[in-house]
This record gives C-alpha cells, structure tokens and sequence, in this order.
C-alpha cells in the first residue's frame, strides 16, 4: 500500500486543513494510508543553523521534529499544502522544512515523491501563487525528490471557500491519486 504524509502550512482550521481532509477521506477509499501533519500546532522548535545534524543526521532539539521525521522517512509521497502569506509559503511550512536539515547530507529524502498544493486568496491575475509554488519545487529540488504533481487554487481567503470549488477539488484529488499509484 501506498504511504503519505501531508504537511499542512497553516494552523488554523481553513482551507488547507480542510483540503487535506477530504484528500485523506478519499485517499482511505483508494487505500492510500495517510498522516496529516500540522506544524504550527505542534512544538518545534526553530533552527538555529548550528548544522550539528550535519554531522550526527539528528537534531540536538527534542520536539515533536523527532516523530515527524520517522513518519516522513516511512512516507512514499510527502504533500505540501500551503497558504499563500504576501505571496509566499506559511512561516510554519517553512520552519518545518528547515528542521528537515538531518535529512539534507545523509540524502535521506531522495526519490521520494513530492506533491506541491498552494492556496491563494485572490484571482491568479490579482495575486500569484507562483513564488509559493516555486519555494516548494525549490526545496524538492534541492531535497532531490520528485515533484510528480503540483497544483494552484486561487479565489480562496474565506476558511470555507475550498468547499465552494468542491468540482475543482475532486478533479484535483483524482489526478494526484492516479500520481500516486
């Protein structure tokens, strides 16, 4: 069976937490086990780049980092689901990807699969999500995993306005598992 993990960029229950749950909903269906992951609820700890887990592949903080870790290096596929903040990634999307760092020189990433979702409040003419999606696809890069799928919803500032797009959502959802399989 196919493992996941989704990381969530925002704490509030919204549109990427809502969004992350009908994915798993249907994910179960498909039996596509699936772990939602939302950093900003979680405790961790910043990084203070003092690159100890360059050199051990652990970091020196005890936090909830330590479970996370184990749930991504069990994972297939990691999906990144973020709210645009001033055209940009969640701060908690990237605090929790900075604390990624053990896995960075022991390559523990490479070859997963990497799925790349951002969320935008205003029409894509208006105000891109283009440098939050490219943030993400950088830190794949850089991760060597894979970006099989990445995906724009715009026109969504409400915390239920992904519920509106429910058409849109499905589609979505059936392309990335087809991804997935």
């Amino acid at each position: 069976m196919t493992k996941v993990t989704i990381i969530i960029g925002s704490r509030r229950d919204g549109n990427s937490s809502k969004l992350a749950k009908i994915m798993k909903e249907k994910f179960q269906k498909e039996r596509i086990i699936s772990n939602i992951i939302t950093p900003g609820n979680q405790k961790i700890y910043l990084c203070t780049g003092c690159m100890d887990c360059d050199q051990n592949g652990k970091c020196d903080f005890k936090d909830d980092m330590e479970d996370n870790i184990n749930k991504i290096l069990e994972s297939e596929t990691l999906i990144f689901i973020t709210p645009t903040r001033w055209n940009l990634l969640s701060g908690d999307l990237k605090i929790f990807m900075d604390r990624l760092n053990p896995l960075y020189t022991p390559i523990k990433l490479k070859d997963k699969k990497m799925i790349s979702i951002v969320i935008g409040g205003k029409k894509k003419e208006e105000y891109s999500t283009e440098a939050a999606l490219t943030s993400l696809n950088d830190f794949a890069d850089s991760a060597e995993m894979k970006v099989v799928y990445q995906y724009q919803f715009n026109e969504c500032l409400l915390a239920n306005d992904i519920l509106k797009k429910q058409e849109e959502v499905n589609q979505m959802i059936d392309n990335l598992i087809k991804k997935l399989k």
